[in-house]
C-alpha cells in the first residue's frame, strides 16, 4: 500500500504534500467515525413521522428525544475532550462505539416514549460525544501544517454520511420498518467504528511517525497531552483567558440552533407541504450531498486567508438562505432550497479546527474543543425542539423559520467581535529539546520554527 502511494506521488509530482503518509490514514478512519457517528443524528428527522404513525406521539414530544441527545452530548462534550488528551482518542472512541450498540438497540426495542428519551437522547448522546469529540484534535495533532487540507477531507464525511444514512434509512422504514432499520444500522455502524480503530494512532509520537507538513528543520512538538499533564493544564488555564475561547463556544452555539432547526425540520415541512416521504428526504440528502463542496474548501481558505472571514461568510449565507422557504411550496422550491443553503451550510463549522490553530498552536486542543462542542449540542439542543414546538403551538413551521435566521444571523455578528485568525492569543506549545523530560519552561516562552526554506519530511 505505501510502495503504491509513493508510486502515485512520484507520478503526480508532489512536494509540498504527498500520499505516502499515516496521517491520511488516520484522517479517512476520522472520517468514517465522522459518518457513522453523525449520521443517525443528521437524519433524525426521517425517524418523526413513523414514530407519529406509530405510536401517536407528536411532532413536538419526539422531538424531545433530539433535544435530549443534544444536551447530553453537549454536556458530555468536555468530558470527552479531556479524556481523549489524557487517555487517548482510541479508548475514549473505543468506549463510544460500546454506547452506539447499546443506544442504537434499545433504541430499535422503544415502545415508550421515555424509553426513546433514555436509549436515544442519554445512551446515543454520551455515545455521540465521545465519538465526536476526541477525533477531531487526534487528526489536528498529526499535522504540523496543512491542517486545512486534512480538516476539509475529514469534515466531507459530515455531508456523506447523512447523505447515505437518509436514504437508507427512509428504504429501510418502507421495507422493514423503523425497528428494524435501526437495529440493521447499529450493527452495521458498531462492526464498522470496532474494525477500523484496530488502525487508529492517537499521535505520530504513538506510531513512530512525525505530523504531515513536518520541515526537516523543526524541532519535533509534543502531541499529547498525556505525556505533559501539569503543561498542558497550565497551557490550557491562558486559553481560558482569551476572550476569543468563550465567543467561539457562543459562536457554535447560534450556529447550531440555526441549522438543526432546518435539518431536524425540512422533512416534516416538506411533507406539510405535500411532498411524499421519500421526496422529503431527499431534500435532506441533497442538502448533505452539495455542502460536501464547502465542508472541503472552507478549511482550506481559512488556513490560507482567514478563518474570521470564511466563517462570517457562512453564518451570513446560512441566516439568509433560510428565507426561501417562507415562500417555498412545491418539489422544485424546495430542491432549490436545499442547493442555495447547502453551500454556506457546509462552511459553517469546518473552520473551528483551523481557528483553533490559529489562536491556540500546537497545543492538544481536545479540552477546548470538547467546550466549543458544548456550545454546539445545545444549540442543537434548542434548534431541534423547536419545529416540533412551533408546529404544536402554530400548526405551521413559518416562525420556526424565521428563528433559524435570526440564530444564523446572530453568529455572524458575534464572528466580527472575534480577534484577528491569523495572530496567536499565547505562546505557543513547547517543542520537545532533545533529551527533555520537562517542558513546564518551554511552554512559557513562545517558539517560532516555521522556515519556509527548509523540506518538508513524510514522517514514514
Amino acid at each position: 500500500m505505501r510502495n503504491a502511494a509513493l508510486w502515485f506521488d512520484k507520478k503526480l509530482g508532489l512536494e509540498e504534500h504527498s500520499i505516502a503518509h499515516y496521517a491520511w490514514v488516520i484522517v479517512g478512519i476520522a472520517g468514517v467515525v465522522q459518518m457513522v457517528g453523525a449520521a443517525i443524528r443528521m437524519a433524525f428527522g426521517v425517524l418523526i413521522d413513523p414514530l407519529v404513525a406509530a405510536f401517536g406521539w407528536t411532532p413536538g414530544s419526539i422531538g424531545l428525544a433530539y433535544a435530549l441527545m443534544s444536551i447530553v452530548t453537549a454536556l458530555s462534550s468536555p468530558l470527552a475532550g479531556y479524556l481523549g488528551n489524557r487517555f487517548g482518542a482510541r479508548k475514549t472512541m473505543a468506549a463510544g462505539t460500546v454506547l452506539f450498540f447499546i443506544g442504537m438497540m434499545w433504541t430499535s426495542q422503544t415502545k415508550e416514549i421515555w424509553e426513546l428519551y433514555v436509549a436515544y437522547g442519554i445512551v446515543f448522546g454520551v455515545s455521540q460525544a465521545l465519538l465526536l469529540v476526541p477525533v477531531v484534535p487526534a487528526v489536528a495533532s498529526w499535522f504540523r501544517r496543512h491542517l486545512g487540507l486534512g480538516t476539509g477531507i475529514m469534515m466531507v464525511s459530515w455531508s456523506l454520511g447523512p447523505a447515505l444514512v437518509v436514504q437508507v434509512l427512509a428504504v429501510l422504514f418502507n421495507t422493514v420498518g423503523w425497528s428494524q432499520a435501526f437495529m440493521i444500522v447499529g450493527i452495521a455502524g458498531t462492526a464498522t467504528l470496532a474494525v477500523i480503530l484496530l488502525f487508529f494512532r492517537n499521535t505520530p509520537e504513538e506510531a513512530g511517525k512525525v505530523a504531515y507538513g513536518t520541515y526537516s528543520s523543526d524541532k519535533p512538538l509534543v502531541t499529547s497531552g498525556n505525556i505533559f499533564v501539569s503543561t498542558q493544564q497550565e497551557f490550557q488555564g491562558y486559553v481560558y483567558k482569551t476572550n476569543a475561547f468563550w465567543n467561539l463556544i457562543n459562536i457554535h452555539f447560534l450556529g447550531c440552533v440555526g441549522h438543526a432547526v432546518i435539518l431536524v425540520g425540512i422533512i416534516p415541512l416538506g411533507i406539510s407541504k405535500g411532498l411524499g416521504p421519500l421526496t422529503a428526504a431527499g431534500v435532506l440528502t441533497t442538502i448533505s450531498i452539495v455542502s460536501v463542496i464547502t465542508r472541503l474548501i472552507a478549511p482550506i481558505l481559512s488556513e490560507r486567508l482567514s478563518a474570521k472571514t470564511v466563517m462570517f461568510i457562512a453564518f451570513f449565507g446560512q441566516g439568509v438562505g433560510v428565507f426561501l422557504l417562507l415562500t417555498a411550496n412545491s418539489t422544485l422550491d424546495f430542491y432549490i432550497f436545499a442547493v442555495v443553503w447547502a453551500i454556506p451550510y457546509g462552511g459553517e463549522g469546518t473552520a473551528f479546527p483551523v481557528v483553533n490553530r490559529q489562536y491556540y498552536g500546537h497545543s492538544p486542543m481536545g479540552t477546548t474543543y470538547g467546550w466549543q462542542l458544548l456550545g454546539a449540542g445545545l444549540g442543537m439542543a434548542l434548534g431541534g425542539v423547536l419545529p416540533g414546538m412551533v408546529f404544536d403551538i402554530t400548526g405551521t413551521y413559518t416562525w420556526a423559520i424565521i428563528l433559524s435566521a435570526a440564530f444564523s444571523l446572530a453568529g455572524a455578528a458575534s464572528i466580527v467581535l472575534l480577534d484577528k485568525s491569523k495572530r496567536q492569543l499565547i505562546p505557543d506549545w513547547p517543542v520537545m529539546e532533545t533529551g527533555a523530560v520537562s517542558t513546564d519552561a518551554a511552554a512559557r516562552s513562545p517558539v517560532r520554527s516555521n522556515q519556509p526554506g527548509s523540506n518538508p519530511v513524510s514522517g514514514d
